[in-house]
C-alpha cells in the first residue's frame, strides 16, 4: 500500500503531492525539506514547515 502525502501548490493552490523529503544543512542546523509537485505542474523545493499537509490518504481496506 502506499501513502501519498497530498498539500497545496504555493503559486496556484491547486492539489499537490509531497514527491520526497531531505534534510539539508543550513546555518541554523538541518532543515527537512520537500518537493512537491501540483496538478498544474509547478514545482517547488521548500522548508517542510511552510506546507501544509494533508492527512495521508490510506485506501479502505480490503482493496
Amino acid at each position: 500500500m502506499s501513502v501519498v502525502d497530498l498539500t497545496s501548490c504555493p503559486e496556484c493552490g491547486g492539489a499537490a503531492e509531497v514527491e520526497w523529503r531531505t534534510v539539508l544543512e543550513s546555518t541554523d542546523g538541518p532543515v527537512e525539506h520537500a518537493r512537491i509537485r501540483c496538478v498544474r505542474r509547478h514545482w517547488f523545493l521548500l522548508p517542510l514547515e511552510r506546507l501544509a499537509i494533508a492527512p495521508a490518504y490510506r485506501p479502505p481496506r480490503g482493496h
